[in-house]
């Protein structure tokens, strides 16, 4: 029983680590932007909606995003855009997204996403530029019949602008790292388990084969004793039946 409890435990923090390393992009975003300290350029603090923000650059491959970006990011291609909104107020408010690239002065719509509430207070969307200049993400709610833009967030595209960026060691790297803590130790305790299981097996072997030359020995002397008393009563009816002979 110990045994088998001991196993549905390893297997339940093997599940763990690969549901960890299994994340999705946003799961690992909402990790990792716990981890980053945002600047005051990333905080909006004051209007409708106070919010912290972080736009991440979707990475080659596999890899998790880790350098986090607000009103600059250096290349074209696809975002990952993370919002922590600040408050209960808008948690259940449903919130519209809409991008805009900034053409002569005139808002350029690049992408809509349809409003819905953000309960846990966590907004993750991802971005696609495929051009360089000056966009702005606007954050909208539904008041009297159309879309009001509550929050602009700013954001340049391309080298120069200013980079308004963080880096850092966060939640998600150490969260890696102890991921792969763990799947080493979880190996290094499953081999301890198996040195302990078959010292346990040989010492029960070594035990079990000791008891069974006792009771072999034990028996073997019964026998023994049981023999030499049959002898010496079959001496002694013997000598008796000699005796009655005589004396007739």
């Amino acid at each position: 029983m110990n045994k088998a409890y001991g196993w549905t435990l390893h297997l339940k923090w093997i599940a763990v680590l690969i549901s960890m390393m299994a994340l999705p992009a946003y799961g690992q975003l909402m990790i990792g932007h716990m981890g980053h300290s945002s600047g005051d350029d990333c905080n909006i603090k004051t209007g409708p909606i106070p919010l912290n923000y972080s736009v991440y650059e979707k990475p080659k491959g596999a890899l998790p995003p880790t350098m986090a970006h607000c009103k600059h990011v250096p290349n074209m291609g696809e975002h990952f855009v993370t919002v922590d909104l600040q408050g209960n107020k808008y948690r259940v408010i449903p919130i519209g997204i809409r991008l805009v690239l900034v053409e002569g002065g005139q808002n350029k719509t690049i992408m809509t996403k349809a409003p819905e509430k953000y309960t846990s207070g966590t907004i993750n969307f991802g971005l696609n530029f495929k051009e360089l200049g000056q966009y702005n993400i606007l954050l909208e709610t539904l008041e009297n019949g159309k879309m009001t833009t509550k929050v602009t967030l700013p954001l340049h595209v391309g080298e120069g602008g200013g980079h308004g960026g963080h880096s850092g060691i966060g939640m998600l790297e150490i969260g890696l790292l102890l991921g792969v803590g763990g799947i080493a130790g979880f190996f290094w305790l499953r081999r301890k388990s198996s040195k302990d299981e078959e010292n346990t097996r040989l010492l029960a072997e070594a035990e079990a084969k000791a008891k069974a030359e006792a009771e072999a020995k034990a028996e073997a002397e019964a026998k023994a004793e049981a023999e030499a008393k049959a002898e010496a009563e079959a001496e002694a009816k013997e000598a008796k039946a000699e005796a009655e002979t005589k004396t007739e």
